[in-house]
């Protein structure tokens, strides 16, 4: 599989380690790997870079909280323990708003499309790109369809994203 054009400065991003404090783990995993972004989530405090809790935990000031603010460890507080809220999270702690699709040119992204339509038409069982508004999505779908391939979008708002492939 082909990555698209933003993946290989994700990939320059630093590691980060979480502890979840009350935060569902099956969730932030979720998230991480949705967002593809480089965290591990760890199981002790003391091995974590950042905590993340839910805003009961943090207003109840709990020693682990306590502990982690004495240390100078950044705390990030979720109003709700929802996948939604983790990306967010997840957004703001990996700074994912220098990503951000919608501030690419349309030559940008026809030149990821192009790469991606090459690919497939090369072999690639498939190429996910980049996610992209509805603008965009509808340019690469024509794009694929003009090269006789197929494209499917995939995901929810705001990581939409398509897919493009052989019939």
């Amino acid at each position: 599989m082909v990555e698209g054009g933003g993946e290989s400065t994700r990939s320059q991003l630093q590691t980060v380690r979480i502890y979840p404090y009350g935060v569902a783990r099956n969730r932030l995993l979720q998230a991480t790997k949705r967002l593809r972004v480089p965290a591990i989530v760890v199981s002790d405090p003391g091995e974590a870079d950042v905590l993340v809790t839910l805003r009961a935990y943090y207003r109840k000031r709990q020693r682990t909280i306590v502990e982690a603010e004495n240390r100078g460890m950044p705390i990030y507080v979720l109003r709700a323990n929802t996948i939604n809220q983790m990306q967010q999270f997840l957004s703001d702690l990996f700074n994912l708003s220098a990503f951000n699709y919608e501030d690419q040119s349309e030559d940008l992204v026809r030149n990821e499309a192009q790469a991606a339509i090459e690919a497939v038409l090369n072999g690639e069982r498939w190429v996910e790109l980049q996610p992209a508004s509805a603008a965009i999505r509808r340019l690469q779908h024509q794009m694929a369809r003009q090269a006789n391939l197929a494209s499917h979008s995939y995901g929810k708002e705001p990581y939409r994203r398509v897919r493009i492939f052989r019939e």
